[in-house]
């Protein structure tokens, strides 16, 4: 019996499944792709406005245009190795952040996850879009580890990712000095 080529890298799932991303449906949130509409750029727009948010994604500097953000969203849907999904809540199908993973060149090749919440921070759907896509990954994708890095003083995202049992693996600091922990969730 042939076994099944595995399938580990993002670039590889992406190739096979013609850059078509999944619906990921949770208890709390859905991961659809994110929706190609002038509504969905505004909202966006808005969310990377925001001081505090730009501040904890370390994009205080940026300043981003409608359009800027529009193009940004269309790189990503063309990249096999970046699958940016749009969060949803389930009950209300409001768009709530994004949650990306792809293929980091930080981590030589090896997957990278990211959150961003635009609306209702510290009501669990953090966590719930991180345990789905990170499911998603380990499951279907057939990664075996997933990293990130978060700025030290965004503590809320240090806890989230720590209650989802990401360890800190070390440190680093950002091109302003920043420190940053580099952490890592290994499959099970």
């Amino acid at each position: 019996m042939k076994s099944k080529k595995q399938i580990n890298t993002i670039e590889q799932y992406n190739k096979k499944n013609k850059n078509q991303l999944p619906e990921l449906i949770g208890e709390k949130v859905c991961l659809v792709p994110v929706p190609d509409s002038d509504e969905f750029y505004k909202l966006y727009h808005e969310w990377i406005s925001n001081h505090d948010l730009k501040y904890k994604i370390g994009e205080e500097d940026m300043n981003y245009t409608l359009k800027e953000v529009k193009e940004m969203h269309d790189e990503w849907r063309k990249d096999f190795k970046n699958m940016t999904f749009c969060i949803l809540n389930k009950e209300t199908k409001e768009p709530i952040g994004d949650i990306n993973i792809l293929d980091s060149e930080e981590f030589l090749g090896k997957p990278e996850i990211s959150i961003m919440l635009g609306v209702h921070s510290g009501k669990g759907f953090g966590t719930k879009a991180c345990e789905l896509l990170i499911k998603f990954a380990f499951e279907k994708i057939k990664v075996n580890e997933i990293n990130l890095t978060v700025y030290k003083d965004n503590i809320p995202a240090v806890n989230l990712y720590k209650k989802l049992k990401f360890k800190i693996t070390g440190e680093k600091k950002d091109e302003d000095n920043r420190e940053e922990h580099i952490m890592q969730l290994k499959k099970e």
